[in-house]
């Protein structure tokens, strides 16, 4: 850490302080700060600043010039007499005040200048001194400071934090939650924390620990990556939701601590959004060790009363000794009389002053701090020859200061020009802070006057505090403030009337919004704010809808859900005019979000409120479009309602003339889910054929990311897996959402599966589960292919076992899909064991629509489960009914056109006419299923296929014919289980089961 003068400059925590006050100060303008202060007493051309400080950009040189300014502002600094950075002609900057390096072991009480006065606090001090040992020690800790308004919760955590600074080894990441927009911002706080450390002094180590533990905080800050990092990282954060990212923070500031410890200061987590809660919450509740402290303000009278997260968290926390609390108490006249001689250390003051101080304040500090500024701004309180004295006697002094802050505030506005006051009535509009730009463009003034007035408040500490310089979205660079206190904005926002606050609110988001980009959405929330007060409630709703988007990027949709329902909430209150459309896109945002997160119900729920809407409103295409999207979460939940809903779709746009394309896809859609979810149909197809080149033009985008890949599972039903495969893996690299993504895969998994590529298969299943484990989304999915890949390569124990698993821990999966494998499984696992009633039971139930209901492809599973009804009646000798099932499963198979299932339907028809001596009826079928098996690429059903065509040959005497079919048997077999590695548990079992062996067992010997 460096000083000068009254200042240090803290490089590990980004802080530049003055006495134990910490001075607000951008990040590039500390950043120039800071070089010049490592350059001290050298003159520093502008070119080489701009090369240091802007290497990977252009960005005009006056810029450095008003970051000085800024600079100067904050360390009061003079261009003509200056004390810290002297301006040489056409040369440079030079940093002319003395600088010292100091060590970590400065005690802690010895500041230059004059630090806060901090009374009245010494048991919480001492409370939190012994906090941050024990967090040095690994035992992390959670520390609540707590108080009503001006209670000196801020005062108090500043003074500390400098105290931390202090220990060279200790990172400090300070957060700020602020009103409203802290609130609808998913973890604004945190991600206010996270960027300070990365970009700190020694951001190297931290940003290598986001990278590996937290990539999902790594992708928030997009200007730290390449292109080829982000998108990458896009890769590998899609899907997440909320529950990993609170991990990954949790993993990341636990690896960073094991270096440095961390003091995360978080201040007023009244405003605090939930996200943010639950790190904390997380954070507390971890059990290994982490030199970490948390340290957190709020307001006791933002949370008394009425329940909210923060204090139901706090009083769990509490309740399992996982946090501490201290409540900051009113000052008593002792404390008074202790600042009173801080502050005046040469005075000569009467005892009877703390009383009058103690009385007219109520020992609230800030109330304290502001009688006594007044006092010396009025004259009342006078230095004279080194002396502070009173200038009256104090029973003659009258402070004219109500015993109310807002009586106080009054007194002091009305000592205000029109013009200073017009420039706080905007500043309380814009917020906690502002800058002079959206001032001046608000009321119509030029920005360099709006500096100088600000500067003018700053400077006599009325109101308002300079902030520094900051760049503004658009790249503008503006001198920023604060309010001294957030109990200033309120009063003058209290003041306001309803009809100016609208106005005002209007002014400002119509100049912000200039500000606004697509690339730059931060200012959404803001916009949003704004809009929303300003009346605009179309606008309001829009930025709304923005910021729901930033929300579901950062993987916080419930966060999201609750944004769009206020949306929905303020509908009401837009123009009649705008009111439906806007209403139905609403609606439709918030089916999205829930099916984001897996609530199937509430998704089709919110889509069947906008098909109501749309169909009172007469609006034919919305109302259509409202029933598409109806399709994917009831294709999970009840698949003849999403059949149904498509299928009205179509009846519905049918007459508009308006409708051409919207009506396309409505048949296009019906026709594909028809085949997927009720039967094969050569009609559909021939719909889905003729109507495609319309629908799934690449520039067009008719068809949703999840509507394409369903088009590519029919497709693959007529046996293009090859094709379907490659256009799944193509979605998988373009993909932008997690049902894009969960689409392409399951499509590239049904492909491979077919394709008997069953190694890949598993690392793709394998992969997918370790992602959705780390994402936090259901991963059911991958779990329904694995038991799949299991029964297809004869482990029915695995995959039985897998199904039932997860239908036992997870309620909310579809459970039609599981049932079926498992039932399957343990079909086969009765009849290997000769149990055949049994076995019988398990196929009839899934052939049973009673038991076992539609859902996605059960008419191939219902199959599946008739070749294993016939594969019992052969088995038990049953060779009538043996016959009976062939045939049916013959006619149904030939009903599809998945060239698999009719090389299986062939295959066990031969079986059964060779078991009933049927011999030219067995040559004819086993012919039939040999030339599909030359013409497609079908592996599932070749293996199968030769070895009863070797077993019908072997009977009829024709040696070289059983010859060569065992040998191409065995050969399918073998690229079966080589498409695994070698000592992989399902290539054993596969090896291992009757049938293959059989073949094996033959081919060897």
């Amino acid at each position: 850490m460096k000083s000068f003068h009254s200042f240090r400059l803290d490089a590990i925590n980004h802080c530049l302080w003055r006495g134990e006050e910490r001075v607000p100060l951008g990040p590039k303008a500390f950043d120039l700060l800071r070089y010049l202060v490592d350059h001290a007493n050298r003159v520093v051309p502008q070119d080489e600043i701009l090369e240091a400080l802007w290497s990977k950009s252009y960005v005009n040189p006056e810029l450095v010039k008003k970051y000085i300014l800024g600079i100067r502002k904050v360390l009061g600094d003079r261009r003509d007499k200056p004390a810290f950075i002297e301006t040489v002609q056409k040369r440079g900057y030079k940093f002319i005040a003395p600088v010292r390096d100091e060590s970590a072991s400065v005690a802690p009480g010895s500041t230059d200048g004059n630090p806060t006065r901090i009374v009245g606090r010494h048991t919480t001090r001492a409370e939190l001194d012994t906090c941050l040992e024990r967090a040095m020690q690994g035992f992390r800790q959670v520390f609540f400071v707590t108080g009503e308004a001006g209670a000196g919760k801020t005062a108090l955590i500043d003074a500390f934090q400098h105290h931390a600074a202090l220990r060279s080894n200790c990172r400090i990441a300070r957060g700020q939650c602020v009103e409203v927009f802290g609130g609808k911002e998913a973890y604004y706080p945190m991600l206010e924390a996270v960027g300070q450390l990365i970009r700190s002094a020694d951001a190297s180590p931290v940003l290598q620990t986001l990278a590996k533990h937290a990539p999902t905080w790594m992708i928030q800050f997009p200007a730290l990556l390449s292109l080829k990092q982000k998108e990458a990282l896009q890769r590998e954060v899609l899907g997440t939701m909320g529950e990993r990212m609170v991990r990954e923070i949790c993993e990341a500031l636990e690896s960073m601590t094991a270096a440095h410890p961390l003091l995360l200061i978080l201040e007023d987590l009244h405003w605090a959004d939930t996200a943010t809660l639950g790190v904390i919450s997380a954070l507390a509740r971890r059990r290994g060790p982490a030199k970490l402290m948390i340290l957190a303000t709020c307001r006791t009278e933002a949370i008394a009363g009425m329940q909210n997260h923060l204090k139901s968290l706090k009083q769990d926390l509490l309740i399992h000794r996982l946090c501490q609390e201290c409540e900051l108490q009113r000052l008593t006249q002792a404390d008074v009389s202790e600042y009173l001689a801080a502050e005046f250390p040469t005075g000569n003051l009467p005892v009877g002053l703390a009383r009058l101080v103690h009385h007219h304040s109520g020992g609230n500090p800030l109330f304290m701090v502001t009688i006594v500024q007044d006092f010396v701004r009025n004259g009342f309180l006078t230095e004279r020859m080194g002396k502070w004295t009173l200038t009256k006697p104090l029973d003659d002094i009258d402070p004219g200061v109500p015993p109310t802050l807002q009586q106080m505030l009054e007194v002091q506005l009305d000592q205000l020009n029109v013009e200073e006051q017009k420039t706080l009535k905007c500043a309380c509009v814009l917020g906690e802070s502002f800058s002079a730009w959206a001032i001046a463009n608000s009321v119509g003034s030029e920005p360099d006057r709006i500096e100088q007035l600000c500067e003018v408040l700053a400077e006599s500490r009325r109101f308002i505090r300079s902030a520094g310089i900051q760049e503004l979205p658009d790249g503008t660079v503006s001198a920023h403030y604060e309010f001294g206190h957030s109990l200033y904005r309120a009063f003058l926002y209290g003041r306001l009337s309803a009809v100016s606050r609208a106005r005002l609110h209007r002014r400002v988001a119509q100049q912000l919004e200039t500000l606004y980009s697509p690339d730059r959405p931060e200012l959404a929330p803001t916009l949003a704010l704004h809009f929303e007060h300003g009346r605009e409630y179309g606008r309001a709703i829009h930025y709304l809808l923005l910021t729901a988007e930033i929300e579901a990027r950062r993987f916080a949709h419930r966060e999201s859900i609750e944004l769009l329902q206020h949306a929905l909430d303020m509908v009401a209150r837009v123009a009649a005019a705008d009111r439906t459309l806007l209403e139905l896109r609403v609606i439709e945002r918030i089916g999205d979000a829930h099916y984001a997160l897996g609530s199937m119900s509430e998704s089709a729920r919110a889509y069947e409120m906008a098909a109501t809407r749309a169909a009172q409103a007469g609006l034919a295409g919305a109302h259509a479009h409202a029933l598409i999207c109806q399709a994917p979460p009831f294709g999970l939940i009840d698949p003849d309602r999403a059949v149904a809903a498509v299928e009205r779709a179509v009846e519905v746009i049918a007459g508009n003339t308006e409708g051409h394309a919207l009506h396309a896809r409505a048949r296009f859609m019906a026709a594909v889910l028809r085949l997927l979810y009720d039967r094969w149909r050569e009609g559909d197809w021939e719909i889905c054929s003729a109507l495609a080149p319309r629908v799934c033009l690449p520039n067009e985008r008719c068809l949703s990311e999840h509507d394409e890949m369903f088009y590519v599972y029919v497709q693959c039903l007529r046996g293009n897996f090859a094709e379907g495969a490659q256009a799944a893996g193509e979605k998988l690299r373009e993909s932008t959402s997690l049902m894009g993504y969960l689409g392409a895969v399951g499509v590239k998994m049904l492909a491979l599966l077919f394709l008997g590529e069953f190694g890949q298969v598993l690392q793709i299943i394998r992969e997918g589960r370790a992602m959705a484990e780390k994402s936090g989304y259901d991963p059911w999915l991958f779990v329904f292919r694995e038991a799949w890949l299991h029964a297809v390569c004869f482990d029915f124990a695995g995959a039985r076992l897998l199904c039932e698993a997860l239908m036992r821990t997870r309620e909310d999966v579809p459970p039609a899909q599981l049932q079926t494998i498992a039932r399957l499984a343990g079909g086969y696992i009765e009849l290997e064991h000769g149990r055949y009633d049994q076995a019988a039971r398990c196929f009839d139930e899934i052939r049973d629509h009673k038991v076992t209901p539609k859902f996605f492809l059960h008419w191939y599973w219902r199959m599946q489960a008739q070749i294993g009804s016939t594969q019992v009646s052969l088995a038990s000798g049953n060779l009538t009914t043996a016959r009976a099932e062939a045939a049916g499963l013959l006619e149904s198979a030939l009903k599809t056109a998945e060239p698999t299932l009719h090389a299986q339907a062939w295959e066990i028809k031969a079986r059964v006419a060779i078991a009933t001596d049927v011999e030219r009826e067995a040559r004819e079928c086993i012919q039939q299923a040999l030339s599909i098996v030359e013409r497609r690429r079908v592996p599932l059903a070749a293996w199968r296929v030769h070895a009863t065509a070797w077993e019908l040959s072997h009977r009829v005497a024709d040696h070289a014919a059983a010859e060569a079919h065992r040998g191409r048997a065995a050969s399918c077999v073998l690229a079966l289980a080589n498409s695994f590695g070698l000592g992989e548990a399902m290539r054993n079992s596969f090896l291992a089961a009757g049938p293959v062996s059989r073949v094996l067992t033959e081919y060897l010997q």
